[in-house]
């Protein structure tokens, strides 16, 4: 089953903003888990931690060109992630100033 386009740009909204794909399951029941999974663009945060544990703990027994590749994917997520932590650390001093947080 294809997700609607619309429901699909909202899951990769809330993805972006930190929501795991199981919480995003949650709210759309019409949808399988694993469907959500193979269409959204991109892991969770949760997801993109896993993935570098899982690449860190493989680069003990890679081969050279492996490595490589492992390293390089590696350093793709910690981009995403660091990409994503300025834009909310953006968003949530906007969100303090609103609010006039001291």
């Amino acid at each position: 089953m294809s997700i609607d386009k619309e429901h699909l740009s909202e899951m990769n909204r809330l993805l972006a903003h930190g929501k795991t794909i199981a919480e995003i399951a949650d709210e759309y029941r019409q949808y399988e888990y694993w469907e959500i999974y193979g269409q959204v663009n991109d892991y969770s945060f949760l997801g993109k931690k896993r993935k570098i544990s899982n690449n860190l703990k493989r680069l003990v027994d890679a081969d050279k060109q492996n490595r490589r590749r492992l390293v390089q994917e590696t350093q793709n997520l910690l981009d995403e992630l660091y990409g994503s932590l300025k834009t909310n650390s953006k968003k949530l001093a906007s969100i303090i100033r609103v609010l006039d947080i001291k």
